[in-house]
């Protein structure tokens, strides 16, 4: 009997001296701190072969640049995701694809600068401002 009161008062004893230790919440920087920036990037559009007309070929490669301004903000906010597949036979590279892809959406983007090159090409150049909800996306 005594023995199993020992190991009990042991137990007790040992139990007592464990508790859980509340670990403080990592501060978080309020939206005050965070500093709103602002992200360029530029877009090249060709003149299409079968536009009707010269003005269908500029709004064509103007829209291109466009899109293609949204793409590199795009990849320059959020990242691109990469699949590389490479095959080998007999120890020799048979076949190596890359693909790239961006899946987002941004909005607040505007045009800062256009130029038309002389063989038909344009270039547009794109900002947009990050602010705090950006921030909230990778929290």
């Amino acid at each position: 009997m005594w023995r199993k009161g020992i190991i009990l008062a042991g137990v007790l004893c040992m139990l007592s001296g464990c508790y859980i230790v509340p670990v403080p919440d990592q501060p978080v920087a309020p939206a005050e701190q965070w500093v709103p920036i602002t992200i360029r990037a530029t877009g090249g559009g060709a003149p299409p072969d079968k536009a009707v007309n010269p003005a269908q070929a500029r709004l064509m490669t103007e829209r291109a640049a466009r899109l293609d301004a949204y793409r590199n903000l795009l990849e320059r906010a959020y990242g691109v995701a990469i699949r590389a597949k490479s095959t080998v036979r007999d120890f020799i590279l048979k076949d190596d694809t890359i693909r790239s892809r961006v899946e987002a959406y941004i909005r607040g983007a505007r045009v800062t600068d256009t130029v038309y090159k002389d063989d038909g090409g344009v270039e547009i150049e794109m900002e947009v401002t990050l602010g705090h909800e950006f921030r909230q996306i990778f929290r």
